[in-house]
């Protein structure tokens, strides 16, 4: 229930400020929230963007819950670094500044990570989600959320939008990289958040 309510507030929020005389130039979200911005810059229609993120949340739903996310605040260098021997198990989730980085994976990988750093003096913290989102934990949901994202209806955005997987705008509408791909929307679900560079 948390992916539609989290939608469901953003686009909200979004079309009161719209209703109010407030228009964005650009459009950025945060994981779910680039959905919710995609919905807003016409990508998808509201009816598509909440069965994207029903089917999105249900399928993440199921998978076990066996997985951490923990914040580091360190660069991403070290992080990918320290990660190198646990790729199948772990991968960074989110780069939300310079010195903000978020792992995600196997519980127990990802708490040794956590601690390695700590006892290097880098400040670590747990968060309270359910799954290991944007990690190698969300793999075997991609083929049945791809069905889903397949069945949506995809038009050019009418808003400019930075891309969560680049931290750019999309350059090429037609490409299998672009927003308004269902493709997209498969990689988005396991790749890193770049919200630093957006």
């Amino acid at each position: 229930y948390t992916q539609p309510a989290l939608f469901a507030l953003e686009y909200a929020l979004a079309t009161l400020w719209q209703a109010w005389g407030i228009q964005p130039d650009l459009l950025i979200g945060h994981s779910i929230g680039e959905v919710a911005a995609a919905c807003v810059a016409g990508i998808f229609s509201l009816e598509d963007g909440l069965k994207l993120v029903a089917a999105r949340g249900r399928l993440m739903g199921a998978l076990p819950q066996d997985g951490e996310m923990v914040s580091l605040l360190t660069d991403e260098a070290r992080v990918r670094q320290a990660i190198v021997p646990f790729t199948k198990e772990v991968s960074i989730a989110a780069v939300n500044g310079p010195e903000s980085v978020v792992i995600a994976g196997k519980r127990a990988t990802v708490l040794a990570i956590a601690e390695q750093f700590a006892a290097e003096g880098v400040k670590t913290r747990r968060l309270a989600v359910s799954h290991a989102f944007h990690s190698p934990l969300m793999e075997p949901m991609l083929d049945d959320f791809a069905q889903v994202a397949q069945s949506i209806t995809y038009h050019p955005p009418q808003i400019p939008i930075i891309s969560n997987i680049t931290g750019q705008l999309p350059t090429d509408a037609l490409s299998t990289d672009s927003l308004s791909h269902w493709h997209y929307w498969v990689r988005h679900v396991r790749e890193p958040v770049r919200f630093a560079d957006g």
